[in-house]
């Protein structure tokens, strides 16, 4: 049976079982939804739908969906923009007396029942993909273990229609939550999804107050609008064409970063942080930046607490390098996994990945008269065409300002400008230190950028891996290159097209008219292949796959992450670099395409074998690593979830246009789907009750707390395997 309207995919990316929950009170709008400690089972509502920028809606009590409580966007809203004085106005096109919402003064937008409106960057009017009518959406806030039930509420068209997730929240740590269906993860659709610890905690004195960051770059288009353009190279055209105007001019060119390759295809329009940004055409006083509150330290209390920041990479397609202005990030997780805390001055975050970092407050004597700094993400591109290296940046970038001091005091957006132009950090120029950057995209700067790269791999866990998840000598090796040999963005030469049905819900039901074009079945090395690739593993043990960036377009690093899993990085290798300019020149010699134009079949080099490395039990883990252009990532967990799982680039144009693979493990031992979702569409509902009957299924004796088991994990299985989840 055909969908009769749009489909939607909520992935739930805590990879292996994460944590949803829902607040005893999540309202519309609400931006932290926090499940209490004391409660066993965490209940969450999220609501689905489009809405224009700049608009305030009524908020009626009328129930979007039958379970949902409290009040919802209805019809009647108004249109606003930020006047000379920097306040939000109602718009000179409102119609006066077209509802409540139309012509509210003072931002008292709550005091009358209005829902407030998204303002983005200060520019950008059109429609985006809200949840709960915010973007990001809700932040959802719950414990380690806590049962977790999250009804998904679809209502992008008239028909309504919800599907239900349960999962255990484990393990804890910084993850979130986005669609998968198309390009509505960048229009809108993720938000936070935060496991608090308990047991394991950070060996850092931590306030209770935290923060949570999630980095967007933001474009004046649809999404799907400008993938099109990209596949079709159709091109680009500066937005200072009139509305509506047919380009004359030429097409956009792509951009570059410090190593000369490839960062940016797309034109680079606003970024923003927890939803909020400004486009460089619009005055800082007509925008409005997030704010995140910090106290004073205190020097008279022994071991001074700092503040602990999650952030979360939503972008994409650009990686961002972060900073505080005034002040150095103690780095103390990645994706999830507590680390030996490391002291930084960037971070480099790519789409998919989290870091979470200590700060530790200035004290009054130390901060003077300074009460804001500049909290700034910058892509990496830079003008490869001017006299350099270093190379000057084209200051594409995301604002936020950490504040000292509360909601009373708060700087105003007349002050944003002062504030922006006073960031500065005690490193990286004349005279002073190098500055710190972990996660570069290669494998270092070139030292006129005064910059020194940390790998991950430098880093450690700070509780090492128990024995029985500790992977071993790998019993197979799987190679998978991410490049453009196919019609685009490819894996292997194959560009990846969805199977027509849920192969995890479904999972009686043939193949045989799916195109699957796994290696060993197609041969794609002569033609281009648009199909279902599915990699099989068909043992317990411990599996290698070697993620590579070589072949004729390797002129790329890309994202890549593993649904299901979470992974030890073995090692993180580079290509070649020319010492007088910092540019990549060439790829890894260890793997090789064989001659391959379509690098189907990626191997070792024979004449250049590498060495094997050694994961240890403090080896770093994480479930989203950065493949460097030219080169290649070892990575290696224990196949012992059985089930489909997706893996794909994470910047979102190559994975909509086909840089994905299916992974098949053991899939004929997972855990049976529920029986409530025996059926082709509608709504799925079931219960914690049933969820529970279901979690006693475990195919492996040997896994224990900390693992997923493959109950626990289930419906983010049968998320992955559809690739879509039709909410009908």
């Amino acid at each position: 049976m055909a969908p009769r309207y749009a489909t939607l995919l909520v992935i739930l990316q805590a990879v292996l079982a994460p944590k949803l929950s829902m607040a005893q009170v999540c309202n519309y709008q609400m931006r932290d939804c926090i499940c209490d400690i004391s409660q066993k089972v965490c209940n969450f509502n999220l609501l689905i739908e489009a809405m224009p920028t700049f608009t305030s809606y009524e908020l009626n009590s009328l129930p979007a969906m039958p379970g949902m409580t409290g009040l919802y966007r209805g019809a009647l809203g108004g249109i606003y923009y930020f006047d000379s004085t920097g306040s939000l106005a109602p718009s000179n096109i409102t119609v006066p007396g077209h509802g409540r919402c139309s012509g509210i003064a003072n931002g008292a937008f709550g005091k009358q029942n209005c829902s407030i409106p998204m303002t983005v960057d200060g520019e950008t009017y059109r429609t985006f993909l809200a949840v709960n009518g915010l973007i990001p959406g809700p932040n959802l806030i719950v414990y380690y273990n806590q049962t977790v039930s999250v009804n998904v509420v679809n209502a992008l068209h008239s028909d309504r229609a919800s599907f239900t997730y349960i999962f255990k929240a484990d393990p804890s740590g910084t993850f979130w939550y986005h669609s998968h269906s198309g390009a509505q993860r960048t229009e809108g659709i993720f938000g936070a999804l935060i496991v608090k610890e308990i047991g394991n905690t950070p060996k850092l004195n931590l306030k209770a107050e935290e923060h949570i960051l999630s980095l967007l770059d933001w474009q004046l288009e649809p999404s799907d609008v400008l993938f099109t353009r990209l596949r079709s190279k159709i091109g680009f055209f500066p937005p200072s064409i009139p509305y509506g105007a047919v380009p004359t001019g030429g097409p956009y060119w792509v951009k570059f970063g410090a190593d000369n390759t490839l960062v940016g295809t797309i034109p680079y329009w606003s970024g923003i942080i927890n939803g909020l940004g400004r486009h460089p055409s619009v005055p800082y006083n007509s925008s409005r930046l997030s704010v995140f509150n910090v106290a004073y330290r205190d020097d008279t209390v022994a071991n001074p607490a700092y503040y602990r920041f999650r952030l979360i990479g939503a972008q994409s397609l650009y990686a961002y390098r972060f900073s505080i202005s005034g002040h150095s990030l103690l780095l103390m997780a990645t994706d999830g996994y507590l680390i030996q805390p490391v002291q930084v001055d960037y971070i480099i975050i790519h789409g998919g990945e989290r870091f979470d970092f200590a700060l530790k407050p200035k004290n009054v004597s130390e901060a003077g008269s300074s009460r804001d700094y500049l909290i700034l993400a910058e892509t990496l591109e830079v003008d490869t065409s001017a006299a350099g290296p270093p190379y000057p940046s084209f200051n594409h970038i995301a604002e936020a300002i950490l504040h000292y001091g509360d909601n009373t005091n708060q700087p105003s957006s007349t002050s944003y400008s002062q504030i922006s132009a006073s960031y500065s950090l005690d490193c990286g120029k004349n005279g002073l230190r190098p500055c710190i950057a972990i996660n570069c995209l290669f494998e270092s700067y070139h030292p006129s950028y005064n910059t020194s790269c940390m790998t991950l791999t430098s880093l450690q866990l700070l509780y090492p891996t128990p024995a029985n998840e500790l992977p071993g000598t790998p019993t197979s090796t799987i190679f998978l290159n991410f490049g453009f040999e196919g019609v685009g963005s490819a894996v292997n030469g194959r560009n990846f097209v969805p199977p027509t049905f849920p192969l995890q819900s479904q999972p009686g039901k043939s193949l045989a008219d799916e195109y699957i074009c796994s290696s060993g079945v197609v041969d794609c090395s002569k033609t281009s292949c648009f199909c279902t690739n599915i990699v099989n593993i068909t043992n317990n043990s411990t599996v290698e796959m070697v993620f590579s960036s070589v072949g004729r377009g390797y002129n790329f690093a890309h994202p890549i992450h593993l649904h299901g899993h979470s992974f030890h990085v073995a090692s993180i290798n580079y290509g070649t670099y020319s010492s007088s300019t910092g540019f990549v020149t060439g790829t890894n010699t260890n793997v090789t395409c064989n001659s391959d134009y379509y690098c189907t079949d990626p191997t070792w080099n024979s004449k250049y074998l590498p060495s094997n490395p050694t994961v240890t039990s403090t080896t770093i883990r994480k479930d989203t690593i950065i493949v460097p252009a030219g080169g290649y990532v070892r990575v290696r967990f224990i196949a012992n979830n059985p089930g489909y799982w997706f893996l794909h680039c994470h910047l979102e144009p190559h994975q909509v246009e086909g840089m994905s693979v299916l992974i098949d493990e053991l899939q004929n031992q997972q855990n049976p789907p529920p029986t409530e979702l025996n059926q082709v569409c509608g709504n799925f509902y079931w219960n914690v009750a049933s969820f529970e009957n279901k979690l006693a299924f475990n195919p492996y004796a040997s896994k224990k707390d900390g693992e997923l088991t493959s109950t626990a994990d289930m419906l983010l299985m049968l998320v992955v395997s559809s690739i879509v989840i039709m909410v009908l």
